[in-house]
């Protein structure tokens, strides 16, 4: 079954308008940022700061920055709101499950795909950020400035050779991918309830705006330890760039995915195996 639908996603034009769209905003990132300004600082997260003509490993982290607001979570949206309401909008699916197999495989599978699908989407746009900045600036070691400790007598920062940089990029990437859980679990529920893929989408992307709106504010700062989606929460991945390494809230973050996640998860499992999608 999950072969089957990866060998129908691959056919789609959708999915690849979304990777390459993905890769061009992260060419049109470094171009912008990196070459047309190279000396200039530019912020990751709350408290670090990279100057992108040092090593091309900044622009990665620039990406990462840039890209984590909105992009990231649409890209995930599109592949985890499409599979079930596209099939359900073209009439497609009611003779997909026709056919003499268990609802819930149907479903596993195209839970399966768009998950590899979303994680593709952030790891093309961190790979070809880093072979951008690569090859615009070398493969130097990685200077991070921490703002949050550097004074006007003292600039504090935390140098990484370039392989232990590439690996706190890829640790840093997975920590993103993970804090897009809930925006994925809630767009594919919501592609198991509506034959709109849209409806799925907007969803996905619109719980993590409305969480953030939430967040900051001010009388309601004791429900952000448990959002699905905070300032604070989804920029925990700056803390790998510092000396020592910040890990603080990272496993609390990793918590409260787990839970919304499963949570929507199950949701559109119980949903799908109940509704009477044939009639």
């Amino acid at each position: 079954m999950i072969a089957v639908e990866l060998t129908k996603q691959l056919r789609r034009a959708r999915g690849w308008v979304t990777l390459s769209t993905m890769a061009a905003i992260a060419i049109v990132l470094c171009v912008v940022i990196g070459v047309t300004q190279p000396t200039t600082a530019e912020r990751i997260g709350d408290w670090g700061s990279v100057t992108t003509d040092t090593s091309g490993l900044t622009l990665p982290l620039i990406a990462l920055n840039a890209m984590l607001l909105f992009l990231f979570p649409l890209g995930v949206a599109i592949f985890a709101g499409e599979p079930v309401a596209g099939e359900a909008a073209w009439g497609s699916l009611r003779y997909l499950l026709a056919r003499p197999t268990p609802r819930w495989r149907v479903l596993l599978s195209k839970a399966a795909v768009a998950a590899l699908f979303s994680v593709a989407a952030v790891i093309v746009a961190v790979v070809v950020a880093l072979v951008a900045g690569v090859l615009a600036f070398g493969w130097h070691p990685l200077v991070v400035l921490d703002l949050q400790h550097t004074t006007p007598f003292h600039i504090a920062s935390a140098s990484f050779s370039a392989p232990e940089a590439l690996a706190r990029v890829g640790l840093a990437t997975a920590f993103v991918l993970a804090t897009l859980a809930s925006t994925f679990g809630l767009s594919f529920m919501l592609s198991t309830v509506t034959d709109r893929p849209f409806s799925a989408v907007a969803g996905g992307v619109g719980l993590s705006l409305f969480s953030r709106a939430l967040d900051n504010i001010p009388g309601l700062h004791a429900l952000s330890p448990w959002l699905p989606a905070t300032d604070s929460g989804t920029s925990l991945w700056t803390g790998f760039f510092t000396v020592p390494f910040q890990g603080a809230g990272v496993g609390h973050e990793l918590l409260v995915q787990a839970v919304y996640t499963t949570a929507f998860l199950g949701a559109a499992f119980v949903w799908f195996i109940r509704s009477d999608i044939l009639t």
